[in-house]
């Protein structure tokens, strides 16, 4: 294990904590900053100031007052992810993806929960997320499309979720590899179970951003939507809905401009309004029966151009996330 500094230290116990995020720990560091003293100092100072001075909410004030020692916090966070396989990366690292906090900013998460092959987050990658229930057509096309992406060099970022990301992920691993964004913590996430307990070959990565025990909550499903697309060069979606997981995801491409391709193969009313509503908003449409090889989605995606004023689209346009 690489040795971590005390301030890394702090870090990783804070993004350990339930109820401590980006937000919170960019004012942490701020005030430690503008103080000239330590990252653990700011830390220990008492609640009420650190909710007056630092601007906290209650509940991040408490959660960062409850880490009484930091840097010995950290190292049993570092030993229990060696004991599963995973290590923490910290912003600025060379295995962390400037993608990250370039298209995050202060809302990039200062410290990754990583498992796997690392490299896979250097290369160039497509997005490709979808329903949890889709057509067998649309399972088709997404292996189909993953695979010869994979095995043309791209990595294949998803959610890891059931249906169409689970597809994506195990052709993609096989053809070259793929990069898995649970919405719960790395200690609790099976990566790439195909089922009945047999093993998945392949090359993939891991990429945890709560806490490592974190259970799965609609939040965190939001803040992982976010990370999947800021981790990408474009995104592929199929069958979304006119609401849920794969419309936020799609709309969050459409606030960070990213070329947003979507693919239905379902008469279902849902998919079919969740397709039109985002042609109209400026996505492509894609032919599930003539999945475009890479070459062909990379002139795509260069021919691509953001519709206008399409970072001032709301998260929540249309219906309500259920």
């Amino acid at each position: 294990m690489a040795a971590v500094d005390d301030e890394g230290l702090c870090l990783i116990s804070l993004c350990a904590a339930d109820g401590v995020g980006p937000s919170t720990i960019a004012s942490l560091q701020r005030a430690a900053r503008a103080r000239g003293v330590s990252l653990r100092e700011v830390m220990a100072l008492p609640m009420p100031e650190l909710e007056a001075d630092l601007d906290l909410t209650p509940v991040a004030a408490r959660a960062v007052s409850e880490i009484s020692a930091p840097m010995t916090a950290g190292r049993a966070v570092l030993d229990a992810l060696d004991r599963i396989g995973a290590r923490a990366v910290i912003a600025g690292d060379a295995d962390y993806p400037d993608r990250l906090t370039e298209r995050l900013g202060n809302q990039a998460p200062p410290v990754l929960f990583l498992a796997g092959d690392a490299a896979l987050l250097q290369r160039p990658s497509r997005a490709v997320v979808g329903s949890r229930a889709p057509s067998r057509r649309a399972v088709q096309a997404a292996r189909l499309l993953s695979a010869q992406q994979a095995g043309a060099g791209f990595a294949v970022v998803s959610g890891g979720a059931h249906g169409i990301d689970t597809a994506a992920h195990l052709a993609a691993a096989v053809a070259g590899g793929t990069v898995v964004v649970p919405a719960l913590g790395i200690a609790r996430y099976r990566p790439l179970d195909a089922g009945a307990g047999r093993a998945v070959h392949g090359r993939w990565c891991v990429v945890g951003q709560f806490p490592p025990h974190a259970a799965w909550r609609g939040a965190q499903a939001l803040v992982r939507n976010r990370t999947i697309v800021a981790l990408s060069d474009a995104v592929v979606a199929f069958e979304p809905r006119d609401c849920g997981g794969t419309y936020h995801t799609s709309l969050t491409a459409f606030r960070m401009r990213k070329p947003l391709f979507v693919v239905t193969a379902s008469a279902d009313g849902a998919k079919d309004r969740g397709l039109k509503r985002l042609v109209r908003l400026g996505a492509v449409a894609l032919d599930p029966s003539c999945m475009p090889d890479a070459d062909a989605l990379a002139r795509l995606i260069a021919e691509y151009r953001p519709p206008p004023g399409a970072d001032q689209l709301p998260l929540f346009e249309g219906p309500q996330l259920a």
